[in-house]
């Protein structure tokens, strides 16, 4: 475990502990002790464990070397077939570890990414913190708490959420806006008429209503396919005009509400065999296609995390 200039200890495994831990090498009582109830060197372990599963697999598929000519007998032997290639499995991987433990010592943190046939992970940094991790795909099934993401490069990843989990859905779901509902219309004004460019329904959330027009709060009746009165806190009604072009976010939605089909952006941390455990979830039905978002969170704190994949969740249809 890591050790200041003091003599005391800091609270997690040094660099060592977990290449050891992911090369299969033995390490002491007190780190296994240490690693069974942390869940940041977990996690960081984990990482360095699919380092080291992913070399093994490149190892695996890589054809056996071509043999040179035996030279004369010597006084020692060199293990043969599956025992030689073991070792250069073994070698392989240290290399690597290595590798990586140099470019950790310059960029302060390691992030790998491994893609291709018998890749763990199709999970990506965060940046702002090196904690989490995102995946970003297409939704193909709800099981209860859990997502089924198909990502671009065909991989299925499960994400888990829990109640605390912050999800949200946007798009043309005009089928959300109900008699009773609590909502916030952002929009342009003529005639007293409100032409919507943005709902957001439930719980206000600041992150989900970009500036740009006057928010008006209020309760919905008489709703329809083509909009709905916007009845006020002091009783005024207001008409509302709605299209395909209205953008309506649900920023507190739950799994059950989200459709196959939606685009997903979650963030979260990551476990094993490329699971995420997600802290936010973004679900974006109509995205248009294009470069993929890149979630970005000024710390790791969940209100941060919950206002940038709020954000996601304000991408207008269009693009923007």
């Amino acid at each position: 475990m890591n050790a200041d200039p003091t003599g005391t200890r800091y609270p997690h495994l040094d660099l060592g502990d977990l290449i050891a831990g992911a090369a299969g090498q033995p390490t002491g009582d007190r780190a296994r002790e240490h690693l069974a109830g942390c869940e940041h060197c977990q996690r960081e372990a984990n990482r360095w464990n699919l380092v080291a599963d992913g070399v093994r697999d490149l190892a695996t598929a890589a054809p056996e070397p071509a043999q040179p000519a035996r030279p004369g007998r010597t006084g020692r032997r060199v293990p043969a077939g599956p025992w030689r290639r073991a070792l250069l499995v073994a070698g392989s991987v240290a290399a690597a570890l290595v590798l990586l433990i140099g470019l950790g010592e310059v960029t302060g943190f390691v992030h790998v990414h491994l893609s291709g046939p018998g890749s763990k992970t199709a999970l990506t940094a965060v940046t702002g913190c090196s904690q989490i991790e995102q995946v970003d795909g297409t939704l193909e099934q709800v099981n209860g708490n859990s997502l089924v993401v198909r990502t671009a490069s065909g991989q299925p990843v499960t994400v888990t959420t829990t109640a605390t989990t912050f999800m949200s859905m946007s798009g043309a779901l005009l089928s959300d806006i109900t008699d009773g509902a609590s909502v916030m219309v952002r929009g342009s004004g003529s005639d007293g008429t409100i032409k919507a460019a943005i709902v957001t329904v439930g719980q206000p959330f600041s992150a989900v209503n970009p500036a740009g027009f006057v928010p008006v709060q209020g309760t919905v009746a008489d709703a329809s396919t083509a909009g709905f009165t916007l009845v006020t806190s002091s009783g005024t009604r207001i008409p509302v005009t709605t299209s395909g072009d209205t953008l309506v976010v649900v920023p507190h939605a739950s799994p059950a509400q989200l459709q196959a089909g939606a685009t997903i952006f979650a963030v979260g941390d990551a476990g094993p065999d490329g699971t995420l455990s997600a802290r936010a979830v973004a679900a974006v039905s109509q995205f248009r296609s294009g470069p993929h978002v890149r979630v970005s969170v000024r710390d790791c704190s969940p209100s941060s995390i919950d206002e940038a994949i709020g954000a996601v969740s304000a991408r207008r249809v269009s693009g923007s």
